[in-house]
C-alpha cells in the first residue's frame, strides 16, 4: 500500500499492559492527507519496540511481553510514526497495573478544566457545555462504577441535558442549592425545576469535578452519602448532565427498571481491590439492594493487623439509590510509599431472611505519575463549594 499521503498515526491500544509472557495485538491507523479519511495500516508499518529483548513485536504488530518494565512501541513510515505505551508486569501483577492504567486513562484521562458553557446568568440563558464535557462526565461516571464492579454502561439523555442546564443555571443566578427552588429565584423555569428535583447538584464544581465531589460527598448534611449512592445505583442507566463555569447538576432518579444481571454482591467505596490514593476520600460506605444494616457493625484493620477506629454515621438512611452503610475511619494513611491494605468487615447485615457478614480488602496504591486532581485543586481553592 501507498503510504506517502498518511499525515498521522494512531496505534490502538494507546496505553496497555502486557503479563510477561503473553501478547497484545497492536493495531495503526493512518489518517490521510484530507484529515477526514482513516484506514487501517497495521499490516503495511514497520513496526519496532524500544527494548527488542524485552518487548518483541512482529511485523504484523503482535507484541510480546518477556521481562517487566515500562517500554513502547512505534508504528511508522517513511514520513511519520505513532507510538503506544506498554508497561510489563510479572506474572500476578497484572491487576495493579491495569487497576494504575484505568486511573490514568479515564480518572485523570477525564480531567476536565473549562465545561465549555456558553450561557449567561444575564437574560437567563442557560446555554450548553461541550461535547467533550458531556463525554468526559459520562467517562468519569462510568469509571467510578466499574472501580466497584458495577456496569460502566451509563448515558446520558438528551432531555435531561436539557433540564439539568437549566437547573445548573438556577443555582448560579442565586448563588444557592435547592431540589425545590421557588419560583421566585432568578432564572427560574419549570425545566430547570424538574432538573433540579431528579438530580445531584453542586455549587463550587462543574462536570468531572463534580462528579468526584459527589463521590468525596463531604459536608455535614451528606453523612449518608446520597450522592454517590445514586451514582453507584445499580439501576443507574440513563442521566443527564448540565454545568455553568462553577455550578452543576447530574440527572440521577430512575423512574423503575429491573436490577442488571451480573451485580456483585456488595458495592464498596473505596472498592475492595487495588485503589489510587488520590481516590481515597474521608467517608467510606458498603451497599447492598434492599439490605437492612441497622444492627450491621464495621471492623477495619490496618496492615500491621492494629485496628482502626471507625465512626459510623448512618445505616438506616433509605431512598437513595441503594441501602448503605457509611464511616469514618480514623487515621487512613493515603501518602505511604508502598501499598498499604486495610481489611474491612461488614457484619450483621439482613439480607432478606439470612444475616450476613463479609470481609474485603482494600489496597491502597500510589499512582506513578504525579499528575494534578483537579477536583482536589478546586474543592481546596473554593471553601464555600458545597453539594445539595
Amino acid at each position: 500500500m501507498d503510504l506517502s499521503n498518511v499525515i498521522a498515526i494512531e496505534v490502538f491500544p494507546g496505553d496497555t499492559v502486557i503479563e510477561v509472557g503473553t501478547s497484545v495485538q497492536f493495531t495503526a491507523y493512518g489518517l490521510l492527507s484530507d484529515s477526514v479519511t482513516v484506514i487501517d495500516i497495521t499490516k503495511d508499518v514497520t513496526w519496532g519496540s524500544n527494548n527488542p529483548s524485552k518487548l518483541s513485536i512482529n511485523n504484523d504488530g503482535l507484541a510480546t511481553a518477556v521481562a517487566e518494565g515500562d517500554y513502547y512501541v512505534v508504528a511508522a513510515t517513511k514520513l511519520t510514526y505513532g507510538t503506544a505505551i506498554v508497561v510489563n508486569t510479572t506474572a500476578g501483577g497484572l491487576v495493579r497495573e491495569m487497576a494504575l492504567v484505568d486511573y490514568e486513562a479515564n480518572f485523570v484521562g477525564s480531567n476536565l478544566a473549562n465545561c465549555g458553557w456558553t450561557g449567561s446568568t444575564a437574560g437567563c440563558n442557560p446555554g450548553t457545555v461541550s461535547q467533550e464535557s458531556h463525554n468526559k462526565v459520562v467517562q468519569r461516571i462510568n469509571y467510578f462504577r466499574r472501580i466497584c464492579g458495577l456496569p460502566d454502561n451509563v448515558t446520558l439523555n438528551a432531555a435531561n441535558n436539557t433540564k439539568c442546564q437549566e437547573a445548573a443555571l438556577i443555582m448560579k443566578a442565586n448563588n444557592q442549592l435547592n431540589h425545590y427552588p421557588p419560583n421566585s429565584w432568578t432564572c427560574w423555569t419549570d425545566a430547570g425545576y424538574e432538573g433540579a428535583g431528579n438530580s445531584n447538584i453542586a455549587l463550587g464544581f462543574h462536570s468531572t469535578a463534580a462528579v468526584a465531589a459527589y463521590i468525596d460527598d463531604f459536608g455535614a448534611n451528606n453523612k449518608p452519602v446520597g450522592h454517590r449512592r445514586w451514582l453507584l445505583y445499580t439501576k443507574g442507566l440513563v442521566m443527564g448532565h448540565g454545568s455553568t463555569d462553577n455550578t452543576n447538576a447530574i440527572w440521577v432518579m430512575q423512574s423503575g427498571g429491573s436490577t442488571p444481571s451480573g451485580l456483585p454482591e456488595f458495592i464498596a467505596y473505596p472498592p475492595k481491590g487495588y485503589v489510587p490514593a488520590p481516590l481515597i476520600y474521608d467517608r467510606w460506605s458498603f451497599a447492598i439492594p434492599g439490605a437492612d444494616f441497622g444492627n450491621a457493625t464495621v471492623v477495619m484493620k490496618d496492615n500491621t493487623n492494629t485496628a482502626v477506629t471507625c465512626n459510623i454515621i448512618s445505616k438506616t438512611d433509605t431512598g437513595m439509590g441503594d441501602n448503605t452503610i457509611v464511616w469514618e475511619p480514623a487515621d487512613v494513611n493515603t501518602s505511604g510509599t508502598t501499598d498499604l491494605t486495610y481489611t474491612v468487615t461488614v457484619s450483621g447485615i439482613k439480607v432478606g431472611a439470612d444475616t450476613k457478614s463479609y470481609t474485603y480488602g482494600v489496597t491502597i496504591i500510589q499512582p506513578d505519575k504525579k499528575r494534578p486532581d483537579i477536583y482536589r485543586i478546586e474543592k481546596a481553592a473554593n471553601p464555600n463549594a458545597r453539594l445539595f
